[in-house]
């Protein structure tokens, strides 16, 4: 997060609505070896004297706080993808908002969803991921070797142009820092053979108000259903037992099931009063830290109550249903319509 996205960038735009797809070349031209603008060349300005003295690493390692609207770009060989959010830092505290989501938190710890709303916020959600972009990473991860190789002009900044180079990868990053802005990182772009990615800051401000990136003292956590797993549960997949599988029960007898040994690794919500099997959203349950309950061992669950209701996305999964399993036929629809089975 320190100072960009700490989110997978494809689920950020996704989250934030402002998904393009588009030659990969389009956006943020000036830069060199985007997709499809291999052959356009930079110019650079020699490092003076001053400049040649700064260590690249410290820069990284040392990024102001600020306020920012934030725009990304990923090509692909054959088109991309990108977005748009304002995102703020302060200390270890980031926020990061779009017309349809606000996150605060703590970089590389905790993070909380906030609603403005209804002036509720959820506090049971994972830590941000780090990416390419996040300083420390850059900076730190192991055999990985900084160089500042000039100076370009970027938005009327004069921008220390640094290398990051990192042992044994295909990759080429290249951070852009902003001298007159405390070495802010005004521009980071990673180059792979095929797959190129940039994030760019514009509409700075150096000043962050505390409450900015602060849980609003008039907001309350949202409610959590708890949910149980069923000890007894047996699941079989084609007819052979799985080895990999999960299966939770919600307060009104929702289950939630996973397969992670079937052809692909779906995840169903099974409505008992409805006698419905829907695909559920893999993150639907999660521990008290936020991490998916599918990935850890243990016997609770948390969800919001959103969940509940009747369903909007049923399958057609032609159910049997008996007081102790149910049977449906899997989202694979393949020639032997893979069948489900669950036993309690």
């Amino acid at each position: 997060m320190k100072p960009f996205l700490t989110i997978p960038l494809v689920l950020a735009c996704i989250l934030c609505g402002e998904v393009v797809v588009a030659p990969a070349e389009r956006p943020f031209r000036e830069f060199q070896g985007q997709a499809g603008d291999e052959k356009k060349e930079e110019v650079l300005t020699p490092l003076t004297e001053a400049e040649q003295r700064l260590n690249p690493r410290d820069i990284l390692l040392n990024q102001p706080d600020y306020v920012a609207d934030l725009e990304f770009f990923v090509g692909e060989e054959f088109g991309g993808y990108g977005g748009a959010e304002r995102i703020a830092r302060k200390g270890n505290r980031f926020r990061r908002e779009s017309k349809f989501w606000t996150f605060v938190g703590e970089i590389g710890k905790t993070s909380v969803q906030l609603y403005p709303k209804t002036k509720t916020y959820d506090d049971m959600l994972p830590p941000p991921d780090d990416d390419n972009t996040d300083p420390e990473t850059l900076a730190l991860k192991p055999g990985t070797t900084l160089k500042a190789l000039g100076t370009a002009l970027v938005d009327g900044h004069r921008c220390l142009k640094i290398e990051i180079v990192r042992k044994n990868s295909p990759e080429r990053i290249f951070a852009y820092s902003a001298q007159d802005l405390k070495n802010l990182l005004l521009v980071v772009q990673t180059i792979a053979p095929k797959r190129s990615a940039v994030q760019r800051l514009r509409n700075i401000s150096l000043e962050v108000p505390d409450s900015l990136v602060a849980i609003p003292s008039d907001f309350k956590p949202i409610e959590h259903d708890s949910w149980k797993r069923v000890e007894s549960a047996k699941v079989t997949y084609k007819g052979r037992p799985s080895k990999d599988y999960g299966v939770f029960r919600a307060p009104g007898g929702e289950l939630f099931i996973w397969i992670e040994d079937a052809f692909y690794p779906w995840y169903y919500l099974y409505r008992p009063k409805e006698k419905t099997v829907e695909i559920a959203f893999q993150g639907l349950l999660i521990n008290r830290s936020g991490n998916y309950i599918w990935k850890t061992k243990e016997e609770e669950a948390f969800s919001s109550t959103n969940y509940s209701g009747a369903s909007q996305d049923a399958m057609d999964a032609h159910l049997e249903a008996s007081p102790s399993g149910i049977k449906f036929r899997s989202n694979n629809y393949d020639q032997d319509q893979s069948i489900i089975e669950v036993t309690w």
